[in-house]
């Protein structure tokens, strides 16, 4: 099946980890070569590159625009003009990574809201971080994100993916397409929608105003 155009379309690929070593980069660097065959660019946020190892004040605390560091808001207005996200996430004991949550937590739902998300997990082990993935679903509708119906699980991550992003693993391949063709598809849909009828977010205050671009 040909992938579906998507001329236009932005995604942003938040990663969750900063342990050295990480396997985060093998799956980055598969998800960025896997994505140029749908015309899609991408935005990586890295908690290690960008710091934010810790929430000391979120954007949505701050009385004033003004008054929140300039690379916040600049960070924040590039989320809010994305048009769909994919966050990546090995499991920690069960769970998600601090380091995952500590960084999208900086910002506020009015930033994500009615954005789809596609999950992405990966472990060492046999069970590709799916327990990890479930934890994401529930919290990701907290940040008023559409979680798609699909999920990339990938176990045995060293094996299945090279540090340079390749696999011939058909599972993993197979799980990818349709992953990515239905993420691809929500994008479309909701910025065709929101091109007829602005959404509206309704949810926690933000300072930005309640009113989203459509992209």
């Amino acid at each position: 099946m040909a992938p579906l155009a998507a001329a236009g379309l932005h995604f942003i690929l938040f990663l969750g980890s900063v342990r050295e070593n990480r396997n985060a980069d093998r799956v980055k660097n598969y998800l960025v070569n896997s994505l140029a065959k749908y015309n899609v660019s991408v935005t990586v946020f890295d908690p290690r590159e960008l710091n934010y190892t810790k929430v000391i004040q979120p954007l949505h605390y701050y009385e004033k625009p003004e008054d929140a560091p300039e690379r916040l808001r600049n960070l924040s207005d590039v989320i809010r003009k994305a048009d769909g996200h994919i966050v990546v996430t090995p499991e920690y004991h069960s769970a998600i990574p601090p380091s995952l949550t500590t960084m999208m937590d900086q910002f506020p739902p009015a930033s994500y809201a009615f954005r789809p998300a596609a999950i992405v997990s990966y472990s060492k082990g046999r069970f590709g971080g799916i327990r990890a993935a479930t934890h994401l679903r529930t919290w990701l509708s907290e940040l008023s994100l559409v979680h798609i119906p699909s999920v990339l699980a990938i176990p045995k991550v060293e094996e299945a993916i090279t540090k340079e992003g390749k696999t011939t693993n058909k599972l993993v391949l197979e799980f990818t397409d349709a992953l990515l063709g239905e993420l691809v598809w929500f994008a479309r849909a909701i910025k065709t929608h929101a091109q007829v009828r602005p959404l509206q977010y309704k949810g926690k205050a933000h300072f930005g105003g309640d009113k989203l671009s459509s992209g």
